[in-house]
């Protein structure tokens, strides 16, 4: 699976919304035990199934909540299994399905400490963003620390925060086991890289975020982009392509695997936003 990226969805709120099946996805497999259940193909959300338990990355908005739950059971699991849920950062799409799914499941809401903040105190910039979109408020039950992963069963996440597209943008690692060769993929998911907040038309206005967190997202790239990662997930399947390969995925081929995709991911998404950096000069 080499790198390719694709463009953004047009008008995706509007599209969810009022016409989902435009969007709508089965759920598909990744890697080993994880899983694409996000039900539409413009946000992501994975769910992990850890042998104690399921844990599940970002949660969309309301408009798709019926898909993320249908798309849940379509994959054989139960959200009332999900014991975790983790947010890799405050926008409202990734955040806005947060206070149903945690109702529905019972399961606490984890975020970084820094969006946490960002997203209490500034809801023009993290939730009240697209007049379509109707997203609720939740509650934080923990934060993350890069010096603690995160447990659930035999599955051991790293949080790192990666600032720039939010204040506390978190990127998430762990390990999985092939049950067929032995093999042990590290997976990963950077929580946000989008230059829509990154550029000064938007420093000009926002009251949270500032040119240093841009300059934070480009000095972190090199140590990014060293640490070895088998399997690379979008937190937006058009940043890496991955639905051009939606159920194919066995134990045995491993559609998704492939070292230098991650890499080139980073490398691809600092140029967009130097790019921009250009275009002002």
């Amino acid at each position: 699976m080499s790198f390719r990226c694709t463009k953004p969805t047009p008008e995706p709120v509007k599209t969810l919304a009022y016409e989902p099946w435009k969007l709508s996805v089965k759920p598909f497999q990744v890697s080993p035990r994880t899983w694409y259940v996000a039900g539409q193909t413009w946000v992501g959300c994975y769910l992990i199934d850890t042998g104690a338990g399921l844990i599940l990355i970002d949660t969309a908005i309301p408009e798709s909540l019926h898909l993320l739950v249908d798309s849940i059971y379509q994959a054989g699991f139960r959200p009332q299994d999900i014991k975790m849920i983790l947010l890799s950062h405050a926008h409202f799409d990734h955040t806005g399905g947060a206070a149903a799914m945690k109702a529905l499941t019972g399961a606490p809401v984890y975020m970084s400490r820094e969006d946490t903040e960002f997203y209490y105190n500034c809801p023009e910039e993290t939730m009240v963003l697209d007049p379509d979109s109707h997203p609720q408020d939740f509650q934080v039950d923990g934060f993350y620390s890069d010096d603690e992963p995160l447990r659930l069963g035999d599955i051991s996440i790293r949080t790192m925060l990666t600032p720039g597209h939010t204040i506390g943008c978190t990127s998430f690692f762990w390990e999985e086991t092939n049950p067929v060769n032995g093999q042990t993929y590290r997976i990963a998911m950077h929580g946000g890289v989008g230059a829509n907040t990154m550029n000064d038309k938007y420093y000009a206005t926002s009251r949270y975020l500032t040119p240093d967190l841009r300059e934070r997202f480009l000095a972190d790239e090199e140590k990014l982009a060293a640490i070895h990662v088998d399997i690379a997930l979008p937190s937006h399947p058009n940043q890496i392509e991955i639905m051009d390969r939606a159920g194919q995925y066995t134990h045995e081929s491993q559609p998704y695997l492939d070292e230098t995709v991650w890499a080139d991911f980073l490398h691809e998404r600092v140029r967009q936003v130097r790019e921009l950096m250009e275009k002002k000069g």
